[in-house]
């Protein structure tokens, strides 16, 4: 059961460093994201965030040949 003041553990995990663990996502895909958000000013956190937004938005779909793990 998740409460509305926290976010469920099933989505994002965030561990002891701050570093976000997307369960299921590979973690060389992670790291390559967040050496690129890293490189570009910007943080995972603000990257994630931009997603979720564009996806709850309608603005983005996920395409069948996107990342599937």
């Amino acid at each position: 059961m998740t409460r509305p003041d926290r976010p469920s553990r099933a989505l994002v995990r965030m561990a002891v460093t701050g570093i976000y663990l997307v369960r299921g996502i590979p973690l060389e895909v992670q790291r390559a994201a967040r050496v690129r958000a890293t490189t570009e000013g910007t943080t995972l956190r603000r990257v994630l965030g931009r997603a979720l937004r564009d996806y709850a938005a309608g603005t983005w779909t996920p395409r069948p040949d996107d990342l599937h793990v």
